[in-house]
């Protein structure tokens, strides 16, 4: 189907319903910046609270996995004598929400930690803990995370190169873990320019997967990080 054709179809210009997740303890400027890069790109928001089972209203149309605190190791074989914080409600609640993701073929995207939980939920594991001679560079306060910025290459012809239109951005970074084998079925589609350091998978089943490291609803202003919510939300309307 073309995108002209596209157009025509009668679910074209329906708002598409995406659920998100973010930590469950506050969060609220997270989800505030997520129901907004959602609105812009075109769909609606609900944050999800609750299991998929005692959901008394519409089922979203795709899933957003926001970031926040590590996904506890139990979850892909790690040591789990290795101090982090964790949200293990949320690890919960994710789990769950995939696994419903997965039987109605729904697309979903992660964003750092829930790039992390795509790959983890399909079978992958994580990186604990990163080499500490690449992070040694990186910066410690608040303001430094803001304006901090590295290279990513990405693969050509992926959804994420066709997203953002750039086989290269700069990004921001925030993440102390990361994927170390992708899941089954997953391909690598992003690398850091210095490390090799995974930043981008996706899979095409179930239904769409996408994952990003970095935090693409911190950088609002910039053309790529708008489009590649708005690429996710059309890939959800009329599912």
């Amino acid at each position: 189907m073309t995108p002209i054709e596209d157009m025509t179809h009668p679910d074209a210009h329906r708002k598409p319903l995406i659920g998100f997740t973010v930590g469950t303890q506050g969060d609220h400027g997270v989800a505030f910046l997520l129901r907004l890069a959602i609105w812009m790109a075109g769909g609606r928001s609900i944050r999800l609270t609750r299991l998929p089972d005692a959901m008394d209203g519409a089922m979203p149309d795709g899933l957003i996995l926001g970031g926040g605190l590590d996904i506890h190791p139990a979850r892909y074989a790690g040591d789990e004598s290795f101090k982090a914080q964790f949200d293990n409600d949320r690890d919960d609640l994710e789990w769950c929400w995939m696994d419903w993701a997965d039987t109605a073929r729904v697309p979903a995207f992660g964003i750092c930690r829930g790039l992390q939980m795509l790959n983890v939920h399909a079978g992958g594991d994580l990186h604990q803990s990163l080499d500490p001679d690449i992070i040694a560079t990186w910066p410690t306060s608040t303001i430094g995370y803001m304006i901090f910025r590295k290279p990513i290459r990405i693969e050509p012809g992926s959804h994420l190169a066709a997203a953002t239109g750039s086989t290269t951005l700069e990004v921001n970074s925030l993440h102390r873990q990361a994927v170390r084998n992708p899941a089954p079925g997953f391909t690598v589609v992003a690398r850091e320019r210095a490390s090799d350091g995974i930043q981008g998978i996706e899979a095409e089943a179930p239904a769409l997967r996408m994952g990003v490291q970095y935090h693409p609803e911190l950088l609002l202003h910039q053309t790529t990080a708008r489009s590649l919510f708005r690429y996710f939300v059309d890939r959800c309307r009329g599912r």
